[in-house]
């Protein structure tokens, strides 16, 4: 069911997997959300003086609160759109199979797309994802490692081919869960690499399925007004469940720079950090294009640390 009013915006692009997870999840959900364009590489100066500095892909923002990393968009657009549910069902393995995807099968998808159409990706993409990754990314390179990669899908996807033989349509059963979401994005971002599903009935099956929930009603919107959005708003309250001080040392007060494990070089956030637990943070930032804004992170998958 949709929202009553339209106050998901959603900062994205068309190509990005990540955001395909988030849209894909929109349409599930059956949602009206705000659609803000945002640039492939960087320079993103709108994105970032929302963010803080975060310049990874999607961003959902409701109001004056920014929520990053697909996993928490997820956990958020669950909390506050239940029906239809993708919480993981008993006697599945939802979420194991989301964090496998994201650590190990998603490389390997970026690798064998990127490898298989590295004589058509402009140097100034290979530069912008080799900032991000704090190594460099030769076409050459890219393209050696295409037959290894593509083995390793083989063997890795007949193992989730095996899995959706059985008589549930979903990863997690009944329903799609986040395992599905996260699962369904990467294949679709392999798809689009020319990887070869053919001999894949299940999966393809399985692809069309969840192809089929399409992206919710999507509204083109425009970086500064969403930016005028926040200004115009104010945080959220905060529960009052959080860990101070955290066991990694840091504190409610205290300024702290946040950034991701994966791909974080030049997109860390510095804040003062007014929520942790053990599943997710909060940073409170202030800019003159977008007042007080509240950014939140998942706690797994972010390295914190106090500076203040």
């Amino acid at each position: 069911m949709s929202a009553p009013t339209c106050d998901l915006i959603l900062h994205h692009y068309n190509e990005s997997p990540y955001a395909e997870k988030i849209r894909v999840l929109l349409g599930h959900k059956g949602l009206r959300w705000r659609s803000v364009k945002v640039p492939r590489i960087a320079p993103k100066p709108d994105l970032v003086a929302l963010t803080g500095g975060y310049r990874k892909v999607p961003v959902l923002q409701i109001g004056a609160d920014v929520y990053c990393d697909t996993t928490l968009i997820a956990e958020v657009l669950q909390a506050r759109h239940p029906q239809p549910g993708t919480a993981s069902e008993a006697g599945r393995f939802n979420d194991l199979v989301a964090n496998w995807v994201d650590v190990n099968l998603f490389g390997k998808a970026v690798g064998f797309t990127f490898g298989s159409l590295a004589d058509h990706l402009p140097d100034e993409l290979l530069a912008d994802r080799a900032a991000l990754r704090g190594g460099p990314l030769e076409r050459d390179a890219l393209k050696r490692a295409v037959p290894l990669a593509r083995q390793e899908l083989e063997t890795q996807l007949s193992w989730v081919e095996t899995g959706l033989q059985g008589d549930a349509p979903f990863v997690n059963g009944a329903q799609p869960g986040n395992g599905d979401f996260t699962l369904y994005s990467t294949l679709w971002f392999l798809r689009n690499g020319r990887f070869d599903f053919s001999g894949l009935p299940c999966i393809s099956a399985w692809m069309e399925r969840m192809g089929a929930f399409g992206h919710g009603q999507r509204e083109d919107f425009n970086a500064e007004g969403a930016l005028n959005v926040a200004q115009a708003a104010a945080p959220a309250a905060l529960p009052d469940n959080s860990v101070s001080p955290d066991p990694a040392g840091v504190a409610l007060g205290q300024v702290v720079q946040v950034t991701p494990e994966q791909l974080g070089h030049g997109t860390s956030v510095l804040g003062e950090l007014m929520a942790i637990n053990a599943r997710r943070l909060t940073l409170r930032l202030h800019s003159e294009r977008c007042g007080d804004v509240h950014i939140h992170f998942p706690r797994t998958g972010y390295r914190v640390r106090a500076l203040a």
